[in-house]
C-alpha cells in the first residue's frame, strides 16, 4: 500500500513540469504576438510618414500643358519666357528698376519702389508697374507653381494715417500687387501668398542711399515646390 501511494506521488512529481513548461510557451507565444502587432503598427507609422514626405518634397505636377520649376535649374519654356520678360525691360527702360535673378528657392523678379513703380510712401501701383506685372502673369500662366509676394522697405521710418509703419506699407504693397496679378493677370488665388517683412530682410546694408533704394522693392518668389510657399520665403 505504502508503495503504491509512493508510486503514484513519484509520477505526479514527474509530470508536473510539463505545466511549468506549458506556461512558459503560452508567455513566449503571448509575447512573440505583442512584437508583432507593435511591429506592425510602426511599419503602418513609417509607411504613413513616408508617404507623407514624398507629398511634400515632390515637385508639383503639370497640368493645362504647362511647365514646372523643376529641382535645381528651370525648364526651357521658362527660361524663354524669362527672356522675352528681359528684353521687354530693357526695351522699356527698366532694367534697373526691375531685377531677374535665381535662388535655391526659385526665380525671383523684384520690383524696385524707386518712385518708378511705387510713389514713395504710396502702395499704389504705377503704370510701368502695371505693364511689368501683365508680363509676369504672363510667365505665371504658362506654369502651376506656387507664388510668394514679398513686400520689402528700407529703414528709415514712416509714420503715416495710412501706413504707421514699415510694416503697414510692405504688406499693403505686397497685397496690391497679389491683387492685381489675381483680378488683371487671372492668376488662381489659391497659388499666390502674400506677406510684408518691413525692412527686416534688406538685400544690402542701409547705410547709403542707393543702397536704401535696393531694399525698398516688392519680391515676386515663383517657388519650387509647395514645402517652400509653406516655409513662407524662407532661405
Amino acid at each position: 500500500m505504502t508503495r503504491a501511494r509512493r508510486s503514484v506521488r513519484r509520477h505526479e512529481n514527474v509530470d508536473r513540469w510539463l505545466i511549468t513548461y506549458a506556461d512558459m510557451i503560452t508567455l513566449l507565444v503571448a509575447l512573440f504576438v505583442m512584437l508583432y502587432a507593435m511591429s506592425a503598427v510602426n511599419q503602418e507609422k513609417f509607411g504613413a510618414l513616408a508617404q507623407s514626405m514624398r507629398r511634400e518634397f515632390q515637385a508639383l505636377p503639370e497640368h493645362q500643358g504647362g511647365k514646372i520649376i523643376g529641382s535645381g535649374h528651370l525648364v526651357d519654356s521658362l527660361e524663354q519666357q524669362i527672356s522675352q520678360l528681359e528684353r521687354f525691360l530693357h526695351e522699356a527702360g527698366l532694367q534697373t528698376q526691375v531685377r531677374v535673378r535665381h535662388e535655391e528657392r526659385g526665380l525671383v523678379i523684384s520690383l524696385l519702389s524707386d518712385g518708378t513703380l511705387f510713389d514713395l510712401g504710396s502702395a499704389e501701383l504705377k503704370p510701368p508697374a502695371r505693364e511689368v506685372l501683365d508680363r509676369v502673369a504672363h510667365l505665371l500662366r504658362q506654369i502651376p507653381n506656387p507664388v510668394l509676394i514679398e513686400g520689402h522697405t528700407d529703414n528709415l521710418p514712416i509714420r503715416t494715417a495710412q501706413y504707421p509703419s514699415n510694416w503697414e506699407l510692405s504688406a499693403a504693397r505686397a497685397a496690391r500687387v497679389l491683387r492685381y496679378l489675381v483680378q488683371k493677370g487671372g492668376i488662381s488665388p489659391h497659388r499666390l501668398t502674400a506677406v510684408g517683412y518691413a525692412d527686416t530682410r534688406p538685400l544690402v546694408p542701409n547705410t547709403t542711399p542707393a543702397n536704401r533704394a535696393q531694399n525698398r522693392r516688392v519680391d515676386i518668389a515663383i517657388l519650387k515646390s509647395s514645402q517652400s510657399a509653406l516655409r513662407f520665403g524662407s532661405r
